[in-house]
């Protein structure tokens, strides 16, 4: 199978998460999406993110409808920080008939080269990177070392954030639509997001 990874905090899941990997996973002929929520991301130890048990229920709720889409608590279970290459290794050592290939964002190309051993990820598993107009300049450097594992995949933009909807849970601002319903339950339901 063709498994695309799909890892962030996803504190909290949105619409444009889901968009990205549906677009992702129709353009490249994906069998699967793989969400997988981090533990500790290490590009945003900063952030006070939500319990992980939180987090993974949100995306298990979010992703539920699509049949091409699957979670793994890989990360979670592992605790510690969540660096994609342990991930990428551990997914490929557990079931090696699968392909595997590393979702990201055009953004996260832009510091890629400061990831974790960014040239072992690539020698792994090739990115599919969704795009965002007028970053090529900036993504140059790493399209540069890595020529022929890095595609790109166009999806809607939407102006959506994770960092957007925390904010607007803190002003007491509807998140309706943005995120799925079943998410939206939750964070209700859980009464996350609030400070």
């Amino acid at each position: 199978m063709k498994i695309g990874i799909y890892g962030g905090s996803f504190n909290p899941p949105h619409i444009a998460h889901l968009v990205v990997a549906e677009s992702v996973r129709d353009q490249f002929g994906l069998d699967k999406v793989l969400w997988i929520p981090g533990y500790i991301p290490p590009h945003k130890t900063h952030l006070r993110l939500v319990d992980a048990a939180h987090r993974l229920a949100m995306v298990e709720l979010a992703t539920a409808s699509n049949p091409f889409f699957d979670v793994s608590d890989i990360e979670i279970a592992r605790k510690g920080t969540s660096f994609t290459i342990d991930t990428v290794t551990d997914l490929k050592n557990n079931e090696p008939e699968n392909t595997y290939t590393l979702v990201i964002g055009e953004d996260s190309l832009l510091d890629f080269m400061t990831w974790h051993r960014p040239a072992d990820i690539v020698d792994a598993v090739e990115l599919l990177v969704y795009s965002r107009p007028g970053r090529a300049d900036e993504t140059a450097e790493a399209l540069a070392l890595f020529p022929n594992r890095i595609h790109f995949a166009e999806a809607p933009l939407l102006d959506v954030s994770s960092a957007s909807l925390r904010a607007r849970i803190k002003s007491n601002q509807s998140i309706r639509h943005l995120v799925p319903d079943p998410v939206f339950a939750y964070i209700k339901q859980h009464g996350l997001y609030q400070d």
